[in-house]
Parts: C-alpha cells; structure tokens; sequence
C-alpha cells in the first residue's frame, strides 16, 4: 500500500531539510525516535544505521537516494519480516515549507504509522521546534 502525508508549517525550508540530514535531530521532531545509530551523522546513499525506538526496538535502515538540492531522500526499514520504503520531500511554501511523506509498505503498517507521522512531520516543519 502507498500512503501520502503531507504537511505546512513555518520554519523556513532550509531549516526543515537539515532536520532531516542530520541524524542527531531526529530525536528533537520524532518523538517515536530515542536513538539514531550510524556510521555517519549526516544522511547519505548507501548509509545503514539502527532507529532505536521506544522500549528499544532497533529497526535497521539504509538510506536508497539523497538530493540535497531537491531536499528529497529516501530510506528502507525493516522490522523482522515487514519492509517499508519511505520517500521525504521538503518544498518552500507560502509562509514557509511543506513536507511529503510517502509511505510504501504492508497496509497495516502505512495505517498504524501514519498518526505518529503526522505528527512527526508537524513538529519538523514547526519553526519554534
């Protein structure tokens, strides 16, 4: 199943890219995630790391496609069995930025995470963040 979420705040887009290139941010818009574990701190193709989330679940990832100048990227995760490929864009809009998520994995997954997303998402494009 894909799933879109899209999302407009204030802060300005560049802001919200780098929210997203750098790994030791994620914790401060996604409060699903505790830890990022990487070899690198900046996003990059072919990067594998761990999001620790809650209760310490490790979900392994590897980051597929970065293009900095389009503020787009895309990563795989894994939990056991279940895979899913999230596709993030950052666009300039009236006032500030939106963003787009696009979520392609099993639809109990793209359903159950799309609340906590959106949420996420809310928080990144935020300007007092």
């Amino acid at each position: 199943m894909r799933a879109t979420i899209t999302v407009t705040g204030d802060a300005d887009p560049a802001v919200a890219w780098s929210r997203y290139e750098n790994l030791a941010l994620w914790t401060t818009w996604s409060p699903q995630i505790q830890e990022v574990i990487a070899a690198t701190p900046r996003i990059s193709p072919g990067l594998n790391g761990l999001v620790v989330g809650p209760l310490g679940v490790r979900v392994p990832f590897e980051v597929l496609t970065v293009d900095a100048d389009a503020m787009q990227w895309s990563w795989h995760v894994r939990f056991g069995p279940v895979h899913a490929t999230l596709d993030h864009a950052v666009r300039p809009a009236p006032g500030g930025c939106s963003t787009e998520l696009v979520i392609d994995a099993p639809a109990f997954v793209a359903v159950g995470y799309r609340p906590l997303a959106t949420l996420a998402l809310r928080r990144l494009v935020r300007s007092d963040l």
